[in-house]
């Protein structure tokens, strides 16, 4: 018998490295919103039910740590607070949050506006297409004039916005591989990695050092006047989950607006409505329901991070059952959005169910920023970037179908499209 679920939770491991959105969804479903298992050696518990998620990460948030996957070795984000834990993350935290206070956002709306006009101008004068890469380097150029008061060509853009691709998929390869290289080993297999990494270092480094010095660099200074190796590794956190995440979300958006035509036409109307043909401000967006609907659908379907991993040092009770020490619990955000326990057909893309008085109801399972004391702390710029590059997309261009390619999205850190997807688009007459 032993063999049996050896061989079991071996078989399961296997699954998990082909298709994890495929096994993590078959053990919610099959075992219910708390589910115990083990892959391979290594036993997990999989908090899927959107009451049980709030209570591990709301209400025991605080006592958890970041689970497996998170490595504190890494060289560029390593210290930074995306997975720095204790003071060293309070003290991040803390230096980067004016930089995120809506005061600000009246600004930061101005520049993601003209940001996303001067693309789609671009995109009219020289090509019909638009694609993921594309929604990145855009992402990149906002993050750089927002929070780092700073600006690059569209080449640089490029070239950074691939780099950080390059990385980021180093990253998910390692924490998926048994043997993992120390990050300082130039061997095969990892030469693009250096590569990319040892362009994104001293750019960022050049923003933090410049002239301008923008709210985040002074305040990373002050608080970590000591530990420089925090301060750029927080600020490529900034860069890297800031553009990069938000980035797909958008092209996930573009992607359903594109192939559901009728939800496409009705947000145009919204904004024609709405707008009247000026610029989307963050001060029209309470007149846009339409839109931020859309873009929370969008986001329940396809969260850019589709798994969080906490660990518990201490004893943890949760559903009434108490679970030891070093516990690895498991969120993912993909599987809970596609429960229909906690969303209604959870796989159509159904933007009304936001206007229809269910978003309380929906609250507690609803979770593409994460929950609780690490939950992301760009939520809300993440939100206002979102509105207003789509509200302008839709105003200036008409997305159109893609016939006969897969939508299966791809998960690495996160949650991306089919690779080598582009939109077909053309400018609007109105």
């Amino acid at each position: 018998m032993v063999h049996q679920h050896l061989g079991q939770d071996f078989r399961r491991l296997w699954s998990f490295h082909r298709d994890p959105l495929k096994t993590l969804s078959q053990i919610a479903r099959a075992q219910g919103p708390l589910a115990s298992f083990h892959m391979g050696p290594w036993a997990f518990v999989l908090v899927s039910g959107g009451a049980q998620v709030h209570t591990l990460l709301n209400t025991h948030g605080k006592h958890l740590i970041k689970g497996p996957g998170m490595d504190a070795n890494n060289p560029l984000i390593g210290r930074g607070p995306l997975v720095a834990e204790g003071d060293l993350w309070k003290m991040e935290r803390l230096a980067i949050q004016p930089a995120f206070d809506h005061g600000r956002f009246a600004d930061y709306g101005t520049w993601i506006t003209q940001a996303t006009r001067d693309y789609c101008h671009q995109v009219i004068r020289t090509k019909a297409t638009t694609s993921d890469h594309d929604m990145l380097v855009l992402t990149m150029r906002v993050v750089l004039g927002t929070l780092f008061q700073g600006d690059a060509s569209v080449s640089a853009l490029q070239e950074m916005a691939q780099a950080v691709q390059t990385v980021m998929t180093y990253f998910y390869q390692r924490s998926r591989s048994v043997l993992r290289w120390p990050y300082t080993w130039r061997v095969p297999g990892t030469l693009p990695y250096h590569r990319a990494a040892d362009r994104l270092q001293p750019w960022m480094a050049e923003f933090l050092q410049g002239p301008r010095k923008s709210l985040v660099a002074e305040r990373l200074h002050q608080a970590l006047p000591n530990d420089p190796d925090a301060v750029l590794q927080t600020a490529l956190t900034l860069i890297m989950a800031g553009h990069e995440t938000t980035g797909h979300a958008l092209f996930w958006t573009l992607l359903l607006l594109a192939a559901n035509p009728a939800v496409q036409a009705r947000l145009q109307q919204e904004v024609d409505d709405q707008l009247r043909g000026q610029c989307p401000q963050i001060s029209s967006l309470d007149r846009l329901p339409y839109l931020k609907a859309v873009i929370l659908e969008s986001l329940r379907l396809f969260p850019p991070v589709w798994l969080l991993s906490r660990s518990n040092p201490h004893p943890l009770t949760l559903e009434g059952e108490t679970f030891a020490p070093r516990t690895f619990f498991l969120v993912s955000p993909y599987v809970t959005h596609h429960l229909s326990s906690e969303f209604p057909n959870p796989d159509d893309f159904d933007p009304e169910r936001w206007l229809q008085g269910d978003q309380e109801a929906y609250a507690l399972a609803f979770l593409p920023f994460g929950k609780g004391p690490r939950s992301c702390i760009g939520r809300d710029f993440a939100l206002l970037e979102m509105q207003l590059v789509i509200a302008s997309f839709v105003q200036a261009l008409t997305l159109h179908p893609i016939s006969g390619t897969s939508w299966r999205p791809v998960p690495r850190l996160s949650l991306l499209p089919p690779p080598g997807m582009r939109l077909t688009v053309s400018p609007r007459s109105t």
